[in-house]
């Protein structure tokens, strides 16, 4: 805030006419004024700082007349007691805000006072002058530059309250009380230091440093910055817009109003007319400096102190006392009182205001994502409840996986923060760009069509991002749909946005999702995946069976299928949840709960069917868990089950490649369990595997079995699969036998077994005939 000179050292005239190629002006008289001209235009900013400091300082001493003016004192026998007053405090504030620069116009006043007032007065005024000199000069010690910020800052309220009010008050009445007792003003009765009305003087002196000085600092700066003044205005304006609630607020004025009412009034034959009410005004000012703010209450609390300074006799009336020292006595109570309120007020004021600093720090960080800065899910929340008519586009690249696992976590947070720098210039007024980890950058668009997209997608293709060096291009896929009614259903739709632009980057193109919104037909993925965790927890499933038949009069087996079915009697098969028990690694746990309900039937079937065979499926999932041998012998021990009667399905993929699932399923064999490998011909290099892989039955998709009849390829392609499977000592399982046609073809392939809805329908467990 000083003012640093700046010196007009440049070239002149003459100098510039030697230099070569410049021109000489034409005339001498045109030389002098271009040479004036120069100069002063190279003076103006030191002529704007010379005229802005004179004018600053010239408010300042009219500031100073006018508080010395309003400044409260009062005489009682012989004695002046000087209340609230703002002289000590402004020479503060100013050598705070202006330090070194405030001086000379200090100085100057100083001069003034011992020329126009009396001599008690001016030595109050010197005396001011020096304890303001020495413990402004304290206080920049012990802070450094961090003294001239503006009040209301948490770090600095003790070494203020120390410096600027304490040892200010101390300094000033110590000096003040020295000079009068060397001049010899200072009445008889209170020569002594430490008399009652010394002690009435200091502590108003502290309320006038301890609220006097932010509230002066406050006006200067005004003055010296009239931009900040109305960004204070706003500031002002949003506690008392956002603040409390108009009846809370109204309360507060009417009781505010009341209080001062019974102290600065006349009638003060009743108790509320007397000092008794200043009680009242801790809770009062405390509600309003939590609830609105201590940059308003501040300045309301200065100019109430102002009104009990001047109308302290009519709540502390002098006629109503029995002896001078009775009256001395209830001003230094409620003087003690007021300073106490004042500090109290500052420090809850400054500590209230530093929590608001952090609850909208803490709101800031929880609407933005920390490691790019952007707005995250709960501020897209938030602003679709004030804008519900926009729309909604996510821009995903699921390469950027495969480049983090690469180049490290730093990549992606940079990528998103250069493609989001690179989107914003063709984004509107009101529209915003939001990330969430694990989903893509969602952008919030105040309306969606056709051509507004194409526009995007065609930008973002060009988009390339900078790292270590090198350009990269990525591939990014773009889903959009309008939110209308939709803001309910947010988290669900972001994730149908997210698998919608993995079709986006397979046909090259933005790709528009409609949502639907769930109703009494329709069930959410989130209800079946509940569902389907109770199920796994409770040993639910509802079991159903479908007998395989032998074409060569062997006893018939059952495979075991499952279904999950709601309290009100909904089926969902397998194709509904099994995808998402697949993303939820739920697989290997379903396959443990189907295996221990299977059991537990049998179990209870022992009596009446003891030569009872079952067929059931397990995914490759459940073949490479450590622990899956272990758990499976406790079942067959727990509930008696011999492995012979028990066949495992095992569905062709890569993963039964694995050793792990290879000695898996050896070991199955040796224990007497049959392995069947199922749906055959489906996966890829099934040939191949079959050559590799020991198992018992092969089982052939039923694509292959349901045009045998009428499609010849159909029909050469399961013949080979019968001659593979006998030269491997395989028996074979046909699915999906829907017809006789069907079944007396398959018999006369020399297929072992046939399965489908010609040779028997799935029925519940309970209901099986052997």
């Amino acid at each position: 805030m000083e003012l640093k000179d700046k010196s007009s050292a440049s070239q002149t005239q003459d100098e510039s006419e030697n230099e070569p190629g410049s021109e000489k002006p034409p005339t001498r008289r045109a030389s002098v004024v271009s040479h004036w001209w120069e100069i002063s235009q190279s003076e103006t900013p030191h002529f704007e700082r010379i005229k802005k400091y004179v004018a600053f300082n010239l408010f300042f001493f009219s500031l100073f007349i006018l508080v010395e003016k309003l400044s409260s004192g009062l005489p009682i026998a012989d004695i002046y007691l000087r209340l609230y007053d703002l002289t000590l405090p402004l020479m503060t504030a100013l050598l705070v805000f202006y330090r070194r620069k405030s001086l000379p116009v200090l100085t100057l006043l100083v001069f003034y006072s011992i020329y126009a007032h009396p001599v008690v007065q001016s030595l109050a005024t010197v005396s001011a002058w020096c304890a303001a000199l020495i413990s402004s000069r304290l206080y920049f010690n012990a802070t450094g530059k961090r003294g001239s910020v503006s009040f209301g800052r948490s770090r600095l309220t003790i070494h203020r309250i120390g410096w600027l009010v304490c040892v200010n008050t101390l300094v000033y009445t110590l000096i003040h009380w020295w000079l009068l007792l060397q001049l010899r003003l200072l009445p008889a009765a209170n020569a002594d230091l430490f008399s009652v009305p010394t002690l009435v003087n200091m502590q108003w002196m502290m309320t006038s440093c301890i609220t006097g000085v932010p509230f002066c600092y406050l006006l200067l700066r005004s003055v010296y910055k009239p931009a900040w003044f109305v960004s204070y205005l706003k500031h002002i304006k949003m506690l008392v817009v956002f603040g409390p609630r108009k009846a809370y607020l109204l309360t507060w004025i009417g009781l505010l109003g009341g209080i001062m009412f019974c102290l600065i009034s006349s009638e003060n034959d009743a108790l509320i007319f007397t000092d008794y009410s200043l009680l009242w005004l801790l809770p009062v000012m405390l509600w309003g400096t939590i609830c609105i703010g201590h940059a308003l209450i501040s300045p309301v609390w200065v100019l109430m102190l102002f009104l009990l300074s001047d109308y302290v006799d009519n709540y502390i009336s002098v006629g109503k006392s029995i002896t001078v020292e009775n009256y001395l006595g209830h001003l230094a109570f409620s003087s003690s009182m007021i300073f106490i309120f004042s500090l109290t007020i500052v420090i809850v004021g400054v500590q209230s205001a530093r929590v608001r600093t952090y609850i909208r720090h803490l709101k800031r960080m929880s609407l933005s994502e920390p490691n790019t800065g952007l707005p995250n899910m709960q501020a897209l929340k938030k602003d679709i409840i004030h804008s519900p008519d926009s729309g909604l586009c996510m821009i995903q690249c699921p390469e950027l996986n495969t480049l983090t696992q690469t180049h490290g976590i730093a990549f992606r947070f940079e990528f998103v923060k250069a493609l989001a720098a690179f989107i914003r210039p063709l984004m509107r007024e009101n529209e915003e760009i939001y990330y969430t980890p694990g989903y893509g950058v969602l952008l919030r668009l105040n309306k969606v069509d056709a051509y507004i997209i194409n526009t995007y997608f065609k930008a973002i293709s060009s988009f390339r991002f900078t790292w270590a060096e090198m350009e990269i291009g990525l591939n990014l896929g773009l889903s959009y749909m309008p939110l209308n009614s939709c803001v309910n259903e947010l988290s669900s739709i972001i994730g149908h946005l997210n698998a919608s632009t993995f079709i986006s980057l397979q046909q090259g193109k933005p790709v528009a999702f409609n949502s639907v919104i769930p109703g009494d037909n329709v069930v959410s993925p989130g209800a079946i995946r509940h569902m389907l965790q109770k199920a796994i927890d409770r040993q639910s499933f509802m079991l159903v069976a479908q007998p395989v038949v032998s074409t060569r009069n062997k006893p018939h087996y059952y495979e075991i299928l499952i279904r999950m079915k709601t309290m009100n009697n909904k089926l969902f098969f397998p194709d509904s949840f099994l995808p998402l028990a697949h993303d939820a690694g739920l697989l290997a746990r379903i396959d443990m709960a189907v295996i221990e309900q299977t059991f537990r039937f049998m179990q209870l079937r022992e009596a009446s069917q003891p030569q009872s065979r079952f067929s059931i499926n397990l995914t490759p999932q459940s073949l490479v868990k450590t622990d899956f041998l272990m758990r499976l012998r406790k079942l067959f021990t727990r509930y008696s089950i011999k492995p012979e009667r028990i066949t495992f399905e095992i569905i062709e993929s890569d993963m039964i490649d694995s050793t792990t699932a290879l000695k898996v399923l050896r070991q199955l064999r040796q224990s007497g369990c049959k392995i069947a490998i199922d749906d055959f011909g489906t996966g890829a290099s099934s040939y191949s595997r079959l050559k590799n892989m020991e198992a018992d039955i092969l089982k052939i998709d039923g694509s292959f079995i349901r045009n045998i009849v009428n499609h010849e390829f159909d029909r050469h392609t399961v013949m080979s699969f019968c001659e593979a499977a006998k030269l491997k000592n395989m028996e074979v399982v046909a699915e999906f036998v829907e017809s006789e046609e069907i079944k007396q073809m398959l018999t006369a392939m020399g297929v072992d077994w046939l399965q489908g809805y010609h040779t028997g329908k799935p029925v519940p467990v309970e209901d099986v005939v052997f």
